[in-house]
């Protein structure tokens, strides 16, 4: 009898002695008058990471983006531009804000913020623009940069899914007015949950920092349990940012791993008709978070029936996200606009992504049998198609 083989999960982190060692240490200490000791230290970490004047941890990435749009001011009567293609969190707040969301389309190639849908996108009602390193990728950020100051538009850099990545030479997530990242336990860095929102702007920053617990001002004589707005409770905890401490200190070799990951994977598919696998733009280089592929529509499989064919094989894939404008709560923001043809390459390349394996502990041997399984799935389709 065939033994059956082991499930290959789409994504996982790498955790060794340094986290263990880290995670302990602030159990066992970080308490009364250390309580703060591994945020702080985590904090500084970050600060010279992105080399920004301000940052911010918080509970998780979505609080960071949240965050950014108080910090802006932002709110009823507003439109914040957002990618139709990413993961939901990034268009989220800006209705928690009360603000509109508008979605743009995505670029063909690097599957980030098109400029020119963004630039079409703009009215006098346009305060920010979300620009999402989606996968990994990096977008062409010199032109939106461009865009966006030519019409005084603040620009936020979801980076939650990039750390690692670089633009001209500088990491994702320090290109704009603001970045934010995401430390959840998919993420390149971990630590099971949390967030960072990183300025150089001292009034986004102090004004997001009073969003982030309460509305409790965090001054030396200030009043202690004082709320001066209606606030959240965004707080992170020094366990957790042990735990992401750790994982950054790891932060080039957990980048090396997913760009072999990638390589490997480019080796076997890069060549095969009607495929097509990430790419950045020029002057960049993404973190490869996720290897992702787009199959040609000609071979009539949608990534739903991909994912579930790739089940049969004990290999667990993820789809390539939604357009975020077809979803439900999310219509009313679109009505009298035809989305599919606004956003024509969204709605083209969606149905057809999905998302491959990418684990941190990953392994050639692994890579193959996931190549060996899409190449069957791609050959059966095809015959089927005759």
């Amino acid at each position: 009898m065939n033994k059956p083989l082991k499930n290959i999960p789409s994504i996982g982190p790498s955790i060794t002695r340094a986290e263990v060692a880290l995670i302990t240490e602030a159990a066992r200490e970080g308490w009364y008058g250390n309580m703060n000791r591994h945020l702080d230290l985590f904090n500084d970490a970050m600060r010279q990471y992105v080399n920004k004047k301000y940052c911010l941890p918080v509970s998780h990435g979505t609080a960071a983006i949240h965050l950014s749009l108080l910090g802006l001011g932002i709110g009823p009567g507003d439109e914040v531009i957002v990618p139709d293609i990413t993961w939901v969190a990034s268009a989220a707040p800006v209705g928690y804000v009360g603000a509109r969301p508008v979605f743009a389309d995505m670029d063909a190639k690097t599957w980030c913020l098109c400029p020119g849908s963004f630039e079409r996108c703009i009215t006098k009602r346009t305060k920010a623009v979300v620009v999402v390193d989606l996968f990994g990728n990096m977008p062409d950020m010199k032109e939106i940069l461009r865009i966006a100051r030519k019409n005084r538009i603040a620009v936020i850099e979801d980076a939650a899914e990039a750390t690692g990545a670089e633009y001209a030479g500088r990491p994702a997530g320090s290109l704009c007015d603001i970045g934010i990242f995401s430390f959840n336990a998919t993420k390149l860095v971990i630590a099971g949950q949390g967030g960072m929102l990183v300025t150089d702007n001292k009034k986004v920053f102090e004004r997001s920092r009073l969003y982030s617990h309460h509305g409790i001002v965090k001054k030396p004589n200030a009043r202690y349990y004082w709320s001066t707005v209606l606030g959240y409770n965004y707080n992170w905890t020094n366990i957790q940012a042990a735990f992401a401490l750790a994982q950054l200190r790891r932060l080039p070799e957990l980048v090396a791993h997913r760009r072999k990951v990638f390589g490997w994977y480019q080796d076997r598919l890069g060549k095969i008709e009607g495929l097509s696998l990430n790419e950045t733009a020029l002057n960049s280089r993404g973190s490869c978070w996720i290897t992702a592929a787009i199959v040609d529509r000609s071979y009539r499989l949608k990534k739903e029936k991909i994912q579930l064919e790739f089940k049969r094989y004990g290999i667990d894939a993820r789809p390539f996200f939604y357009p975020i404008s077809s979803m439900p709560p999310y219509r009313p923001y679109c009505q009298g606009r035809s989305m599919s043809k606004e956003n024509p390459v969204s709605y083209e390349l969606s149905p057809y992504g999905i998302c491959l394996p990418s684990g941190a502990m990953l392994k050639r041997s692994d890579v193959d049998r996931v190549c060996q399984a899409f190449v069957s799935i791609l050959s059966a389709a095809r015959k089927k198609r005759g």
